[in-house]
């Protein structure tokens, strides 16, 4: 494994090729005001990304191609999963409300060799789900994730599936009803998932911790633990900002630099960055507007995470 040449190296990059949706979630914030402008990443741009980081692809352990927005919108989303591909990135992900998801871009992706697809999908019954993800339709992109199980399985493509459930007070009576569905589809064999996660506050953008779901008081712990992503993840807006993380998305409040303008682990280990990790490290991470407002550790401790059982020989 090529070892890092900088004393802070990315396990983790996240890249959003673009920003906009064709859903209107009410968990998410991408319609709230923001200062950035909705668009899709130039190709020359995500090139830069990839070959900067190349020479060190196998310390990477995770690339995402998504942030705000929906990837099927990317009409360059698959020169971009080849492109990474070509220079030997792994542990490819995206994550999808299914919608767009017509034959031609499961055919697309299956080929790419993508390892990891995301379905987000918030409840069992139509209503539920469109009354969450509003401007989609149920039976449609269910009918879009039944058929691309379908086609991996027989074309025995090695992209796995992850099925990604949001629990709010809308879906939570769904979730037994939800697992029994989803795992008779599911392989275990083939190291498909069911995961759940409690909506959280995006950093305040949507509640404080004091209202979040089911969030009655603030733990201590929790408000003075270290957050692993501003040690491991970089996150690479699609104008090339790189904010806080991924709670960050939304507005981008905290501007570490722009890769347009920088290097990427020049960013990475700027002052600025280092400054953030000093106060996490330091148990002062609510010294930070975002972070004191973040509800990202109160979610994570509620995953859970199912292996359809049933289908593993």
């Amino acid at each position: 494994m090529t070892k890092p040449a900088t004393p802070i190296f990315p396990k983790r990059v996240s890249i959003e090729t673009i920003y906009g949706c064709n859903a209107s979630c009410i968990m998410c914030p991408i319609d709230m005001a923001s200062p950035r402008k909705k668009g899709v990443m130039p190709v020359a741009l995500s090139d830069k990304i990839f070959e900067e980081l190349a020479p060190y692809a196998e310390w990477i352990e995770k690339v995402d191609l998504f942030g705000l927005g929906e990837p099927l919108l990317d009409p360059h989303l698959l020169s971009r999963i080849h492109k990474a591909k070509s220079l030997g990135f792994k542990n490819l992900a995206i994550s999808t409300n299914a919608e767009l998801l017509n034959e031609e871009k499961r055919t697309g992706l299956l080929e790419s060799g993508i390892e990891t697809i995301i379905f987000s999908i918030d409840g069992i019954r139509a209503a539920t789900h469109e009354g969450i993800r509003r401007k989609l339709h149920f039976p449609k992109l269910m009918a879009n994730c039944a058929a691309m199980i379908r086609e991996r399985d027989a074309g025995n493509f090695r992209t796995r599936f992850v099925v990604r459930f949001i629990r709010q007070d809308a879906n939570r009576n769904e979730w037994d009803e939800y697992v029994e569905y989803w795992s008779k589809l599911l392989s275990g064999d083939r190291r498909d998932l069911l995961i759940r996660y409690d909506a959280h506050s995006w950093s305040g953008s949507l509640s404080s911790k004091d209202q979040h779901l089911h969030t009655l008081a603030r733990d201590p712990y929790l408000e003075m633990k270290p957050c692993w992503h501003v040690f491991e993840h970089l996150v690479i807006l699609v104008d090339g900002t790189v904010p806080l993380c991924s709670e960050d998305w939304h507005k981008a409040t905290v501007n570490f630099g722009n890769i347009t303008s920088d290097t990427l682990l020049g960013i990475f280990n700027n002052k600025k960055f280092e400054a953030v990790r000093k106060l996490h490290s330091s148990c002062e991470k609510n010294k930070i507007g975002l972070c004191s407002e973040c509800t990202v550790h109160y979610s994570t401790p509620s995953k859970l995470v199912i292996v359809p059982q049933a289908l593993v020989a």
